[in-house]
C-alpha cells in the first residue's frame, strides 16, 4: 500500500509512513482537508465541556453572590427606615409599635418575639408591650436594650435579612390610673370620701399600708369609701405592684378643715341642683347648735340634739354657682364652718320659658339690674377672646350694618363655639366685660335653641 499523502510505499506493519510520518489510523482527506485523530477530537470536546462548567462554577461563586448581594441591598435601602414609637396600650400598660415598610402580600418576621407580620397597605405593624422583656420583678435594673433580628419575607417566598437594630426599653411601672378623686389634693366636707382606681387585674393593692388587693374585679376596677377625719391632711398612699414591672406610687391629699366641734356633710349631699332648693343635711357634736348663713327656708331647719344630726333646705337665687354656707356652735368652743357650691341650673323647658328676645339697646345699661335674666342670643361668632383663663365667644347679635357685640361664656352641650358659624343660644346676663375699648354685656350660654 502507498502513503496517501507522499504516495511512498508503506509495508503492512508499518503504523505510519516512513517517508511524511503520517499515521496509518487516519482516514483520508475528504474535500481536500484532512481528518484528524479521533481521540484527540474527544480530547478537544472534554476542554471546551470543563471550559464550561469552569466559567459556570466562577459564574456561581463570584457574579450570582453579588447580584444576589445588590438585590438584598436594594431591598435594605427600601425596607431598613422602620419607625420606632412609644405607646400606652388599651389595658394602660406601656409599649412599643415598631412599623416596617413593604410591598402589600409581603410580610416581615421578627426572631426575637418569634412571629410575621403582614404588609397590609405598605406598611406592618409590630406592637408589643414593654414587660415581656424583664423578669417577674424586675428591681435591680432600670432598663434594657433589645436588639431586633427583622427577616423580609416576599410573597414568593424569598428571604432577605434587614441590619438589626435596638431599642432601650424602660422597665416599666406598674399601670394605675385614679379615676376619683381627679386630683391629688382635694377639699372635703364630709367624713367619707370615695376613692376609685384601676389596675391590672391580679395586681397587688397596698392603702396606707393595708393590702386591698382582694377588693379589685376582674376588670382591674377598686372603688373604696375612706373615713377622713378634721385634722387637716389626711395623707393616702397607694402602692401596685404588678408582675414585669416596677412599683408604682400614688399620694393623695384630702384635705378636711381642722375643727373644735365635730361638723360633716352626709355623702348623699349633691352639688348640682335641677331645682332652686335643696335638703343639705349632715350631723354635729350633740348639744351643738346649727346657724345657716345662706339664703334657706327658715322653718326646714331641724337639729337632734342627742344625735347631732340636722338638715335644712336651702335656697338658690341664681343660675350656675350658689353658695351654701352653715356653722354649728358650743358656748366656749370655736365654731366650726363648712362652706361649698351647688351649681343650679333647671332642665331646658323651665330655663327658656320665660326667655327674652335680645333688646340690646336697654340691655347695655341695665346689665347689673337684669343680672340673671335669660335672653336667645341669634348671631355670628365673630371672634373668640380670652381674659383670666376664661374664654368668651363674641357675638354680633345685629347685623353687619349696624354690629351689636356680647360676650357668650360656653357651658351648653354644643361645644366650642366656632368663629363664623351662627348660632341660636339660650344665655343669661353675668355682667360685662371690656373688649376692643368699649364694654360689652357678658352673658352665660347654658343651652342652644336646637
Amino acid at each position: 500500500m502507498t502513503c496517501p499523502r507522499c504516495g511512498a510505499t508503506i509495508k503492512a506493519s508499518m503504523n505510519k509512513c516512513a517517508k511524511c510520518g503520517l499515521p496509518l489510523n487516519y482516514e483520508d482527506k475528504v474535500a481536500g482537508d484532512e481528518k484528524l485523530p479521533l481521540k484527540n477530537l474527544l480530547g478537544r470536546a472534554a476542554l471546551v465541556v470543563l471550559a464550561a462548567l469552569v466559567t459556570l462554577i466562577i459564574f456561581l461563586l463570584i457574579e450570582e453572590p453579588l447580584r444576589i448581594r445588590r438585590q438584598n441591598n436594594a431591598i435594605t435601602k427600601q425596607y431598613v427606615k422602620q419607625t420606632v414609637e412609644a405607646i400606652t396600650l388599651e389595658n394602660g400598660t406601656r409599649g412599643h409599635a415598631l412599623t416596617f415598610f413593604g410591598e402589600d402580600g409581603d410580610c416581615v418576621y421578627i426572631e426575637e418575639l418569634g412571629e410575621s407580620y403582614m404588609f397590609v397597605g405598605g406598611i406592618a405593624r409590630v406592637v408589643f408591650p414593654d414587660y415581656i422583656w424583664f423578669e417577674s420583678d424586675p428591681t435591680t435594673i432600670d432598663n434594657a436594650l433589645i436588639t431586633f433580628s427583622p427577616v423580609y419575607i416576599s410573597s414568593t417566598g424569598k428571604q432577605t435579612r434587614i441590619p438589626v437594630f435596638s431599642i432601650k426599653v424602660d422597665v416599666p411601672e406598674a399601670p394605675v390610673t385614679i379615676t376619683q378623686p381627679t386630683s391629688d389634693h382635694v377639699t372635703v366636707i364630709t367624713a367619707q370620701t370615695g376613692l376609685a382606681m384601676n389596675v391590672v387585674y391580679g395586681s397587688q393593692v397596698i392603702i396606707n399600708g393595708e393590702d386591698v388587693s382582694d377588693k379589685v374585679d376582674r376588670s382591674g376596677n377598686l372603688a373604696l369609701t375612706l373615713n377622713i377625719e378634721p385634722i387637716g391632711d389626711n395623707n393616702i398612699s397607694i402602692i401596685v405592684r404588678t408582675d414585669n414591672h416596677r412599683e408604682a406610687r400614688r399620694d393623695i391629699v384630702f384635705y378636711r378643715e381642722v375643727m373644735d366641734i365635730n361638723l360633716e356633710v352626709d355623702a348623699s349631699v349633691q352639688y348640682i341642683s335641677r331645682l332652686n332648693y335643696m335638703t343639705v343635711s349632715g350631723r354635729t357634736e350633740p348639744g351643738a347648735t346649727i346657724t345657716v348663713d345662706t339664703d334657706f327656708e327658715r322653718d326646714s331647719l331641724a337639729l337632734d340634739q342627742l344625735t347631732g344630726k340636722f338638715s335644712f333646705r336651702a335656697r338658690f337665687g341664681a343660675y350656675g354657682k350658689n353658695l351654701v354656707s352653715f356653722r354649728s356652735s358650743i358656748p366656749g368652743r370655736r365654731d366650726s364652718a363648712i362652706s361649698f357650691y351647688v351649681d343650679y341650673l333647671p332642665a331646658k323647658a323651665e330655663y327658656t320659658r320665660n326667655a327674652w328676645q335680645m333688646d340690646y339697646a336697654h340691655l347695655l345699661p341695665y346689665y347689673e339690674q337684669w343680672n340673671g335674666r335669660v335672653f336667645l342670643c341669634i348671631g355670628q361668632i365673630v371672634d373668640t377672646y380670652v381674659d383670666s383663663g376664661t374664654t368668651y365667644s363674641i357675638m354680633n347679635v345685629g347685623n353687619a350694618q349696624d354690629v351689636k357685640l356680647v360676650a357668650l361664656e360656653n357651658q351648653s352641650n354644643v361645644g366650642r363655639l366656632l368663629q363664623g358659624e351662627e348660632y341660636a343660644m339660650y344665655a343669661d346676663v353675668a355682667g360685662r366685660i371690656f373688649y376692643n375699648d368699649n364694654y360689652i354685656p357678658y352673658l352665660i350660654a347654658r343651652y342652644s335653641r336646637d
